[in-house]
């Protein structure tokens, strides 16, 4: 089941049944404390970069795109890195077109959120379970430390249940590089080109199912940006729409609001607003999005401050 899926069968149950549509982010055995994440003032991460590491284009905004923009507001640079060429995520197009759909789509969202730069590594989409980690990892170091990238936005490596091997290939590669980035021995020839080993510190997770969430974002003063960075992406918004109304003749029904013009919006209010609102409500919040945040390691802080004398 992919993304697609897994939204059309929610939503409509959901829907149908009169009840908010949510994504599966319970805490699985959680015993860390919850940390909120509030808006903060001003730019307090100028001249932080995080990069986005996705298979798929809808991946970041329906997940972090809050959090995404928040980062922004803050001061951060962005990049986005989208591993798969997103080949199978459309609505009656062929292969080919697909890709070239969401390539465009890809450019708006980059333009739509303000991001700096983007990278398509364009491995097959739903076969990336085929490509070598090594070197999926290797590509993702360099761009790291090429970027100087100080937090990623991925998936969570150890979500559970996750059905997409892209998705899972990814989030694995994606932790792996984060530590391997900043060692002197890997990929030595990098320091030959002018790019010294960086390490990432931050690690945003996000899951489609149970996660161990210990960070929640408040994303209510960004939620206009999250609407427009979903809608961006275009094919597969609509591709959901089609999906979801294609579920609902099979039971002999409708939704008219999912059949004009402006369905896309209803469909991002109905299936993602409602999430992010009812995932607030859990933390007495009026939107948020949940994570596994892994921070930057500080067990040697105290140390350093008693110990460490001026060169």
């Amino acid at each position: 089941m992919d993304r697609r899926d897994f939204f059309s069968g929610a939503l409509a149950g959901a829907m149908l049944a009169g009840a908010p549509a949510a994504a599966q982010t319970d805490v699985a055995g959680d015993t860390q404390s919850v940390t909120i994440e509030r808006a903060a003032e001003g730019r307090p991460h100028e001249g932080k970069v995080f990069a986005l590491v996705t298979p798929h284009l809808d991946d970041g905004p329906i997940f972090a795109g809050g959090t995404i923009a928040k980062m922004l507001r803050e001061g951060y640079t962005g990049y986005f890195i989208r591993t798969s060429n997103d080949e199978k995520d459309s609505a009656g197009l062929s292969l080919g077109a697909t890709v070239l759909a969401n390539e465009k789509d890809t450019a708006l969202f980059f333009k739509t959120m303000g991001l700096k730069g983007s990278f398509d590594l364009s491995y097959r989409n739903h076969r990336m379970d085929d490509v070598a980690r090594t070197e999926l990892r290797g590509r993702l170091i360099f761009l790291f430390r090429l970027l100087k990238v100080n937090t990623v936005l991925s998936y969570d490596p150890w979500g559970h249940y996750e059905e997409n091997p892209d998705h899972y290939v990814t989030a694995q590669a994606v932790e792996a590089a984060c530590w391997m980035a900043g060692g002197s021995l890997d990929f030595p020839e990098h320091r030959a080109a002018g790019i010294q080993p960086h390490s990432v510190s931050e690690k945003y997770y996000f899951a489609r199912g149970p996660q161990l969430v210990n960070r929640v974002v408040d994303i209510s003063g960004v939620v206009e940006q999250k609407r427009r960075a979903i809608l961006s992406c275009r094919t597969m918004i609509e591709h959901m729409v089609v999906d979801l109304n294609s579920s609902l003749r099979a039971r002999n029904q409708r939704i008219p609001a999912l059949e004009g013009p402006d369905a896309p919006a209803e469909f991002v209010k109905a299936a993602f607003e409602e999430r992010d609102a009812a995932i607030g409500r859990r933390h007495n919040l009026p939107a948020a999005e949940e994570f596994h945040y892994i921070g930057p390691d500080h067990s040697l802080d105290a140390y350093i401050t008693k110990s460490a004398v001026t060169l």
